[in-house]
C-alpha cells in the first residue's frame, strides 16, 4: 500500500490473507490436475470406425497437455504462496530486528539489584498483584501445614509410595516458595493444583515480559521445573530488564493419550488466560510504562491453549509455539483470528520426530468429535520457524526426549526462546550438520 510520504507501507496481515487465498485456489487446481492426469478414454468410446484410434489419441494428447499446463500453474502458485508467506514473516521479523538494533546502540546500565520501589511489590505498592502475593503467601503457609499433616497420615497409615512421594514434592514446593519470598499471583492447592508465578520484576526499565504456559501433566508435581525455566531466562539478562510469568492456573490434561487430544481443557483455560493477559498488560502499564514487549510462550498442550486465547484477543506482541500441539482447536488460518491479532509476530519450533507431530494439523472428523488442536504451527502463514538444534552437550535434539529437552538451558532451542523474548538473535530452521545419521534424522523430521 502506498503511503502519503511517497513510499510504501507493508501490511503483513494482508500478505497472510493473500497467501491463504492462493493456497485455497492452488488446492482447487491440484484437484483438477489430478483428475485430468488420470483421465483415459478407450478408442471404442468414439465408435467402431476407422478414425476411432486417431480420435482417442488426439483426446488423450489434449488432456495430457491440459494436465501439464495445470501442473505448471500449480507449481507457479505454490512458489508465489511460499514467497508471500516468507515475505510476511520477513517484514515482521525485520521490525523486531530493527527495534533490537536501535536498543543495541544505547547500552543500558543494569537495574539496581534490589529492584525499583515503583515495581510490583516494591515499597508502598498497594496494587492488585502486591495484595495477591501477600494473600497467597498466607495460603501457601496454610497449605504447607495441611500437607505436612497429610504426609504424616500417609506415612503412619501405610499409604501408597507414589502418594507419599507426591506429598513430599508438594511440601518441597511450598517450603521453597516461603523461604525465597516467591511472587505467587495465583494459588489453589485443590486437585492437581493451580498456580501462577512472577519471576523477576516488572518495574520502570523492564523491557521484556514472557508469559509461559505449559502442557499435559502440569501439576504441583512438576511446576518447579517450569519455574526454573523462568528463572534461567530472567537470570540470563544481566541488565535485569526481563521478567517471566509462569502460568499454570488451569486444569490441565494429565494423560497424553486419553486426555491430550481433547480440546475442552484448552477451551476452558483460554478465557482465563486471556483475562490474565489483560491483567498482566495493566500491571506492566502501571509499573513499567510503555515500550515493553510481551511474548506468550506455549509448550506442548500450552500452545493450543495460547492459540485459543489469541482467538479471544490475548494481548501479546509475540507468540512462540514450542513443541506445540497446534494453533488451537478450529484455528486453521489467519482469518480464524480476530483483527486484534493481525500485528502479532509468531514463531514456532518442533524437534524432529517429537511425537507431538501426531497431534499437529489434525482435521476433519477428529475436530468434529471435539478433539484436535488446529493447524500445525510450523506451517501456519506468517510463522517464523526456528531451529531446535542441539542440547547443551552438543547432541542433536530429536525424538521423545526432545519434547521437554528443548526447554533446558544451554540448548540451541533455549537460546532461541531467550532470543525471541528479548528481541535478540534467533536461529531459523536449517540443518545443523554433523553425522550422516543426524542429517537423516533432521531431514526425515521435516518431511523431506
Amino acid at each position: 500500500m502506498a503511503s502519503s510520504a511517497g513510499g510504501y507501507r507493508v501490511a503483513p496481515a494482508r500478505l497472510d490473507t493473500a497467501a491463504a487465498d492462493l493456497e485455497q485456489r492452488t488446492g482447487t487446481l491440484k484437484t483438477a490436475q489430478a483428475a485430468l492426469a488420470g483421465e483415459t478414454v478407450p478408442a471404442a468410446a468414439f465408435g467402431q470406425v476407422s478414425a476411432s484410434n486417431a480420435a482417442s489419441a488426439t483426446f488423450t494428447k489434449t488432456v495430457k497437455d491440459l494436465s501439464g499446463k495445470l501442473d505448471g500453474h500449480v507449481t507457479k502458485a505454490t512458489v508465489i504462496h511460499k514467497g508471500l508467506t516468507a515475505a510476511a514473516g520477513g517484514y515482521r521479523r525485520a521490525d523486531v530486528q530493527v527495534a533490537a538494533s536501535y536498543r543495541s546502540l544505547m547500552p543500558e546500565e543494569p537495574l539496581p539489584k534490589a529492584g525499583n520501589p515503583a515495581g510490583i511489590g516494591g515499597a508502598g505498592d498497594t496494587g492488585r498483584w502486591a495484595a495477591a502475593i501477600a494473600e497467597n503467601r498466607t495460603k501457601v503457609g496454610d497449605a504447607l501445614t495441611s500437607e505436612r499433616d497429610r504426609l504424616l497420615a500417609l506415612q503412619t497409615g501405610g499409604g501408597n509410595a507414589d502418594d507419599i512421594a507426591a506429598s513430599q514434592r508438594r511440601i518441597a514446593l511450598y517450603e521453597d516458595i516461603l523461604a525465597n519470598d516467591r511472587q505467587i499471583l495465583r494459588f489453589d492447592p485443590s486437585g492437581n493444583g493451580r498456580i501462577a508465578e512472577l519471576v523477576g520484576r516488572i518495574e520502570p526499565g523492564t523491557r521484556n515480559v514472557g508469559l509461559f504456559v505449559p502442557g499435559v501433566n502440569t501439576s504441583f508435581d512438576n511446576f518447579q521445573s517450569y519455574a526454573d525455566l523462568g528463572k534461567s531466562l530472567v537470570a540470563a539478562d544481566a541488565t535485569g530488564r526481563t521478567a517471566m510469568v509462569v502460568w499454570a492456573d488451569g486444569v490441565f490434561p494429565q494423560n497424553v493419550v486419553t486426555e491430550g487430544p481433547a480440546a475442552h481443557y484448552a477451551q476452558t483455560m483460554a478465557p482465563d488466560l486471556k483475562a490474565f493477559g489483560d491483567e498482566l498488560r495493566g500491571q506492566i502499564d502501571g509499573h513499567a510504562g510503555p515500550g515493553v514487549m510481551v511474548t506468550a510462550v506455549g509448550h506442548s498442550y500450552g500452545g493450543a491453549t495460547v492459540g485459543l486465547a489469541e482467538q479471544l484477543g490475548l494481548r501479546a506482541d509475540q507468540v512462540l509455539h514450542v513443541e506445540s500441539a497446534g494453533m488451537g482447536h478450529g484455528i486453521w488460518g489467519p482469518d480464524d483470528l480476530p483483527l486484534s491479532q493481525a500485528g502479532v509476530q509468531r514463531y514456532s519450533m518442533t524437534a524432529p520426530f517429537d511425537p507431538i507431530v501426531v497431534a499437529q494439523g489434525n482435521a476433519g472428523l477428529v475436530e468434529w468429535l471435539g478433539a484436535g488442536h488446529g493447524a500445525d504451527p510450523d506451517r501456519f502463514p506468517g510463522v517464523v520457524e526456528l531451529e531446535t538444534g542441539r542440547d547443551a552437550n552438543g547432541d542433536l535434539q530429536w525424538g521423545l526426549d526432545s519434547h521437554s529437552g528443548v526447554l533446558k538451558p544451554g540448548s540451541d532451542s533455549w537460546n532461541n526462546i531467550y532470543g525471541v523474548i528479548t528481541g535478540g538473535a534467533v536461529t531459523q530452521e536449517g540443518f545443523t550438520g554433523g553425522s550422516l545419521r543426524e542429517m537423516v534424522v533432521e531431514g526425515s523430521g521435516r518431511g523431506l
